[in-house]
């Protein structure tokens, strides 16, 4: 019987060169509008920093502040943008696209799972024909709600993720790469673990 295989990567850090949720803002709506909104969440940072703030909350703060009732064809123009820019400005690792044709090529499922949303997320993972675990967002009526449609994939929510989309058991290699302490519950699944 065919050995299973599977293969999960972090996105932030790990497949490309820099924090993509953040950097959204600043691309979409300009530095200076970028800065004078994140300054206002200056304090939850802190509080999240040190662990009294819980992070999906935060990023419900963050979206909502800037996109609530933008119409999801809107929304969905604007992550197209966004990953056009992503991959034009070498923000996305090669190495890391061969690592995936590669893992393709050697018979494993492949997978993404992410804490950023979906709006460049899933269009990533389009693109590369893979799975994609990541943070939905919510629309009610077409229409952003501000909201998450799922929990903030980070933390325990990524191996949770994980464990509800592949019988983890069936696997006989799961290979995971990660750089962060987002990744390490997820790293728990993992028989080959590499830290980038």
């Amino acid at each position: 019987m065919e050995k299973k295989k599977l293969v999960l990567f972090d996105f932030d850090g790990t497949i490309t060169t820099k924090d993509t949720f953040p950097l959204f803002f600043k691309f979409t709506f300009g530095t200076l509008r970028y800065y004078s909104g994140f300054s206002l969440f200056a304090p939850l940072f802190l509080l999240y920093k040190l662990k009294l703030y819980e992070g999906g909350k935060l990023k419900e703060r963050i979206l909502s502040h800037y996109l609530k009732n933008k119409p999801q064809n809107e929304m969905q123009e604007m992550g197209k943008n966004y990953f056009d820019f992503l991959m034009k400005n070498n923000i996305i690792k090669r190495e890391f696209l061969e690592k995936i044709e590669f893992y393709k090529k050697e018979g494993f499922c492949v997978a993404v799972v992410s804490a950023s949303p979906d709006l460049w997320i899933k269009l990533f993972c389009t693109q590369y024909q893979i799975d994609c675990l990541c943070t939905e967002l919510q629309y009610l009526s077409s229409v952003f709600s501000g909201k998450l449609k799922t929990k903030n994939c980070n933390g325990e929510e990524k191996r949770t993720r994980v464990k509800e989309h592949y019988n983890t058991n069936e696997f006989d290699e799961i290979v995971i790469y990660g750089d962060s302490p987002g990744d390490k519950k997820m790293m728990e699944l993992a028989t080959t673990k590499v830290w980038v």
